[in-house]
């Protein structure tokens, strides 16, 4: 590359970064440091209670299906039922839902479609 080249290329990356740190100094400026660190504290604080609230939902699929393993002794069918149902579905009888009568006739048409899919795969 020529020198005269080389020059030009410099000094234009020189403005470059000029003009960037500009951008940057009236950014800072603009914008107080406490404002964005208490958005930052926020947004932590909120993806921890999302963290918290998802682990409190594994929680809940992992009691139930302990609950209906005992109740029915079919873990492949339990696994398909926490997994799909959804996680306000509390069910009493699971040996009733597996053999689809009593507590399912009461259930919904979507928690039955749910209940009738996982029972056909487990056949």
């Amino acid at each position: 590359m020529r020198p005269e080249r080389r020059q030009k290329r410099y000094q234009t990356s020189q403005r470059e970064a000029v003009f960037l740190f500009a951008a940057i100094v009236s950014v800072t400026a603009v914008t107080p440091s406490g404002t964005l660190a208490q958005q930052s504290l926020q947004g932590l604080e909120s993806a921890n209670q999302f963290q918290q609230a998802m682990a409190a939902v594994d929680a809940i699929k992992r009691r139930k299906k302990l609950q209906c393993v005992l109740s029915i002794s079919n873990g492949t069918l339990c696994g398909c039922l926490t997994q799909n149902l959804p996680v306000d579905t509390y069910l009493r009888s699971y040996a009733a839902i597996a053999s689809q009568e009593g507590e399912y006739t009461q259930l919904s048409a979507a928690t039955k479609r749910i209940v009738d899919r996982c029972v056909s795969d487990n056949r």
